[in-house]
């Protein structure tokens, strides 16, 4: 059996969907994002040391540079649906993250950190209802005949996998943003540019600056200023990745008047400056 690599990634460069009649195989890792289903047959997979018998409904998320292997149960050959992608694939701001959790944590899922019962990737799932097969197997519809708009369909598809399966390891209902914490949140992404302030939100939604600053954290793991300048950052990162407009521009526009602060900012959150940034990603 072939282990996959960044080479058997299709033109678009972030996804490749493979369908598989597993033999034994040996230990390894990727530089990208796996999502593992099992088709057909039985199998023991060694996931980052540990050791499962995995059967047909059962699928998992496996995380960068996480070792796992597969050994046959029973002498027969068991089938996979192998999706390999990169998180940029979600969405441009994501490029550079090699984390399934970092992706978790991005504001377009709306996840909330804290009410996870574990770390999301390299677990083992069980499809019950087949569910998350339904959604795996237009995946591998939509790569194999790739019509126009093939890679946004796969988006989604791939984003409802995951919002779903989060759903079976949330501590509780409030997994998901909700109350009023979602709309101080909703309110920073749509005012990020403006000279937003922890004082100034918490007068308009009716809560003293501490209440404010400790809830906030608590429900979102992230500080409130340093999710506002999360999401700037973000929202930077797309901008110089999809437009022509400068870079004093992109500032002004993610709500930093100073270019100096925010090319110190940037740098920080991205690993490099916003026209190194540029240059890769444009």
């Amino acid at each position: 059996m072939l282990i996959p690599t960044e080479e058997h990634f299709s033109m678009d460069r972030r996804i490749d969907v493979m369908s598989i009649r597993q033999d034994d195989l040996p230990s390894h890792q990727h530089a990208f994002l796996e999502m593992a289903y099992v088709t057909g047959g039985r199998g023991l997979h060694t996931l980052d040391g540990a050791q499962m018998e995995v059967e047909k409904g059962d699928y998992c998320i496996v995380n960068y540079g996480t070792e796992h292997a597969y050994q046959t149960i029973g002498g027969q050959p068991f089938e996979l649906i192998n999706i390999l992608f990169q998180p940029d694939l979600i969405d441009k701001s994501l490029a550079g993250c090699h984390s399934f959790q970092d992706l978790i944590n991005h504001y377009l899922l709306q996840v909330r950190p804290a009410a996870l019962e574990r770390p999301p990737a390299d677990v083992m799932y069980h499809d019950s209802d087949g569910t998350i097969y339904a959604l795996v197997n237009k995946i591998r519809e939509e790569f194999d005949g790739q019509a126009p708009g093939y890679i946004a369909l796969i988006r989604c598809h791939i984003i409802e996998i995951i919002l779903k399966t989060m759903r079976t390891v949330c501590k509780n209902e409030a997994g998901f943003w909700g109350g009023p914490m979602e709309q101080v949140k909703a309110y920073l992404d749509e005012h990020y540019m403006e000279p937003v302030t922890l004082t100034a939100a918490a007068r308009r939604f009716g809560f003293s600056p501490a209440y404010l600053s400790r809830r906030f954290k608590w429900d979102t793991g992230t500080g409130f200023m340093e999710y506002l300048h999360q999401r700037r950052m973000l929202q930077s990162g797309r901008m110089l990745a999809n437009t022509d407009k400068k870079i004093g521009e992109i500032a002004e526009l993610a709500g930093y008047a100073d270019q100096k602060f925010f090319t110190s900012l940037f740098k920080k959150h991205w690993g490099m400056t916003p026209g190194e940034f540029k240059k890769t990603y444009k």
